[in-house]
């Protein structure tokens, strides 16, 4: 009986794991709490200036502790989008960039899924989102192309934080 009992035991804990490990492959969950973007990574060859200034400015604003996309997954498949990239305002001084924190941005709700690695939306004009996203932890690296975020749509990366 001691033997069965602990072959049970064993048992019952690696389904558990494999559960546990089917969930984290799934993305089940892995997006839900508060995104915020804390990096741009474009791709040099395929950026132009203004993307390249783009991704100063954002690298500043975020020293500076301003939120300029914000991700909100919730576990009901509701997605929650503060985005202040029209707000954009960047202009050249004698010091150099001058990049003030937008004090405006768009809200949007709408639903998503995250399956296989690939992040679904619909956008304020219904239109279908996909974009490859990876998630480790804290840190979700998301395609900038697929994620068509106004002017930040080419070849890169966009870097959020778990808040």
């Amino acid at each position: 009986l001691l033997i069965i009992a602990i072959g049970a035991l064993f048992s019952s804990c690696s389904k558990d794991a494999i559960s546990d490990k089917l969930d984290e492959l799934t993305g089940k969950d892995a997006l839900v709490g508060k995104w915020e973007l804390v990096e741009f990574n474009v791709d040099e060859e395929a950026a132009g200036t203004y993307l390249n200034l783009a991704e100063d400015a954002l690298e500043k604003l975020i020293e500076e502790d301003c939120a300029i996309v914000i991700f909100e997954f919730k576990k009901d498949a509701t997605l929650v989008t503060e985005n202040a990239v029209n707000y954009f305002d960047i202009s050249a001084g004698l010091t150099g960039l001058i990049v003030p924190c937008p004090t405006e941005k768009d809200t949007e709700t709408t639903t998503y899924t995250y399956v296989d690695g690939v992040l679904k939306f619909k956008d304020k004009n219904g239109e279908d989102i996909s974009a490859d996203a990876s998630i480790e932890g804290d840190v979700m690296i998301v395609d900038a192309e697929g994620l068509d975020l106004p002017n930040f749509n080419t070849k890169g990366e966009l870097i959020f934080n778990r808040k």
